[in-house]
């Protein structure tokens, strides 16, 4: 059984506001981060939160925190901003 994906609010409306091709590489990513499948992706461990991750996807970044039970995408955005 897989993973659940729960999306932040604010982070949901962000990738919904994307041109349909971003919000459909989105959607991929977010597909394969579920399934395991991280070949590919650029992700990066955030300091100094040992259990947040940074999935990026051209300008766009995804910060998510992961465990057994559930992705949890907490903010997304464009580059200068989401780590605001």
């Amino acid at each position: 059984m897989g993973r659940d994906c729960v999306i932040a609010k604010k982070a949901n409306t962000f990738i919904l506001s994307l041109p349909e091709a971003q919000r459909k590489k989105v959607k991929e990513a977010v597909r394969r981060l579920l399934a395991g499948d991280f070949a590919g992706l650029d992700i990066k461990r955030l300091q100094p939160h040992p259990h947040d991750f940074r999935l990026r996807l051209g300008g766009v970044r995804i910060l998510f925190t992961s465990d057994e039970q559930r992705l949890f995408i907490y903010k997304a955005g464009f580059r200068g901003d989401v780590y605001k």
